[in-house]
């Protein structure tokens, strides 16, 4: 024996010793104990005063503790007692620390016992003496959402008044969602297809939607007068509900939102079928009533409904998740939008332009044109954004499909073939673009994409792209249409770029037997290197006025290319590795970073 526990022991070697302290000062009893592979093996019940009351707490120690908080739950009398309160739910669990903004202390197992049991207690406390029933609307979606009788998603635009929306029903594998909210209805059926769902589309229904003025209070509505009331003050909310419910059959659900500190929450309530008991005068009697007094069957009114003829029929309720880009974007990223309404047009979809195509989602570009003539295949996928079960679309197709599926929002427009057939039939197709980024590394057509921008034929920008062998740099060229910078003008008379880092690239490449085989050798790992460089200037340069016309040379593993013997251009004999460098082209001044 070394002496030596391993992580196991030490495990259950703690959860002894905590179990033996909660015994000892807070007289637990063990209510429960399943040693192996449970999550929690061992439960424990201690008896607190909270408000007057006395209170069970189950305190259930994870298998790896203290490296985990304990879970808290309420045993079934102190539930029924004290429910509902704030961070109570109705598993009886209590919510005690949020996992992004505490960690227990691993060094202090007996400290973060006694710390859960006091948190456990002060939240207790402040429920039952109301001091945090705030904390109800500051987590609206975790309580509408646990009386859920299912659930969807939404991508409309919130508004400040009722307006109609969409509900788009659809079915997706391993997903629980019914269906998606939209403005309107091909936005949520591009959504679903670009995912790869399935929309019921004889399902498909308009829905009325109502922004909330006020956050709602709690306790939440649950039948129809509490709606009524949830309303009462806003006299379009409840002009547009009598309407909408006078209009349409029961069961009808309202999608309504609420903002709250800068943010948005939303959900669904329904009104059910009209129902309820009525007792007769003539022997008391008792009959289900389905319908209004004075109405014909197939007849209603939105208002007397809800107010007078059926005011205790419930509600039910759905939960609502936002999957808005602009909100993803913030809950997955720093927030900022000012990229998102751009439109980017990407000629050449290989192994540099692909992966282009992905990171402009990185920089909140979700609106792509793509143009490749050409099909993926084996040879590609290596460094290329698709793999292998991409293989024999085009490369267009490829990209689109990947993208869609991760960015349901895009809008991604492919063509086929050629960018100069394009052209030549639809001179127009690339200026309703804000950025056109050629990375197709064939310069008789750069040169034509060039000139037909400096004829003022294409008056968007233009960003010529491509990468050196063995990735020893990278170079982009950013060319503004009212600079008409001359490509030519950047090469010399050998046509070699005048900034490029390998003296001669062209003998660096590499052929297979066969006729057109040959490529340019590197790796995607310093490929997507470059590419995250080359975003944050394609950034800088969107978002600068005003724009300069700019060359940007990325130097990469410099130091890797003296070892392979590979000769630098006279240049950059002493540049460093991964460094960068801007020249304004219409001066050549050069700047370094």
């Amino acid at each position: 024996m070394d002496g030596h526990l391993d992580l196991l022991d030490i495990y259950v070697q703690i959860r002894n010793e905590s179990v033996e302290y909660l015994m000892s000062k807070y007289q637990a009893i063990i209510v429960e104990k399943n040693e192996g592979t449970n999550d929690y093996p061992v439960t424990l019940q201690i008896k607190t005063i909270v408000a007057d009351y006395e209170v069970k707490l189950l305190i259930s120690l994870p298998f790896n503790f203290p490296d985990s908080f304990p879970k808290v739950k309420l045993d079934e009398h102190s539930f029924k007692k004290l429910y509902p309160l704030p961070h109570l739910s109705k598993s009886k669990t209590l919510c005690l620390f949020d996992d992004v903004l505490a960690s227990p202390n691993p060094a202090n197992p007996l400290g973060v016992i006694d710390a859960t049991i006091q948190k456990a207690e002060e939240v207790l406390t402040k429920g039952v003496s109301k001091q945090n029933f705030q904390d109800y609307t500051d987590e609206f979606e975790t309580y509408w959402g646990e009386d859920s009788k299912g659930s969807y998603l939404s991508i409309v635009e919130p508004s400040e008044v009722p307006k109609e929306v969409y509900l788009v029903p659809f079915t997706y594998a391993n997903w629980h969602q019914q269906g998606i909210f939209a403005n309107q209805k091909s936005d949520a059926i591009d959504w679903v297809q670009n995912l790869g769902g399935t929309v019921r589309e004889e399902e498909i229904a308009k829905v009325l939607y109502i922004p909330l003025s006020q956050p709602m209070q709690f306790p939440f509505p649950k039948n129809n007068k509490d709606i009524y009331h949830l309303l009462k003050d806003n006299k379009l909310a409840i002009q547009a509900l009598s309407e909408y419910l006078t209009k349409h059959k029961r069961p009808t659900k309202v999608l309504f939102s609420m903002q709250y500190d800068g943010d948005y929450s939303w959900g669904v309530w329904e009104h059910l079928p009209q129902m309820k008991k009525v007792v007769l005068k003539y022997k008391g009697w008792k009959r289900i009533k389905t319908s209004m007094d004075g109405f014909r069957k197939d007849r209603r009114h939105g208002l007397l409904e809800i107010v007078k003829e059926f005011p205790k029929r419930e509600i039910a309720k759905y939960s609502v998740e936002d999957v808005r880009a602009v909100r993803l974007k913030k809950r997955g990223g720093d927030g900022k939008s000012e990229n998102h309404g751009l439109k980017i047009a990407i000629i050449g979809c290989g192994a540099l332009g692909s992966h282009i195509a992905q990171s402009m989602f990185d920089i909140g570009i979700e609106h792509l044109l793509l143009v490749d003539h050409d099909v993926l295949s084996f040879e590609n996928i290596n460094r290329h954004l698709c793999g292998a079960s991409y293989v024999g679309q085009p490369k267009t197709e490829a990209v689109k499909s990947k993208l869609r599926k991760h960015y349901p929002t895009s809008q991604i427009h492919v063509y086929n073939r050629d960018v100069l057939s394009l052209l030549a039939f639809s001179p127009n197709a690339l200026n309703s673009y804000d950025l056109i980024i050629v990375a197709i590394s064939h310069f008789p057509t750069e040169l034509r994409l060039n000139q037909l921008q400096i004829q003022g034929l294409i008056n968007k920008p233009m960003l010529h792209v491509w990468v050196e062998p063995y990735l020893a740099g990278g170079h982009a060229i950013w060319i503004n249409p009212e600079d008409k910078i001359y490509l030519k003008t950047i090469y010399d008379e050998s046509g070699a770029y005048k900034y490029q880092i390998l003296k001669d690239g062209n003998q660096y490449t590499k052929k297979e037997l066969g006729c057109n085989t040959s490529y340019v050798p590197y790796g995607v790992l310093e490929l997507k290197r470059f590419i995250f460089d080359l975003m944050l200037f394609i950034k800088q340069q969107l978002n600068t006025e005003p724009r300069r016309s700019k060359a940007f040379t990325w130097l990469g593993n410099i130091t890797e290319q003296r070892k392979s013997r590979r000769l630098l251009a006279p240049k950059w004999v002493g540049a460093t590795d991964f460094s960068l460098r801007f020249y304004n082209l219409e001066n050549n001044q050069e700047s370094v970073d």
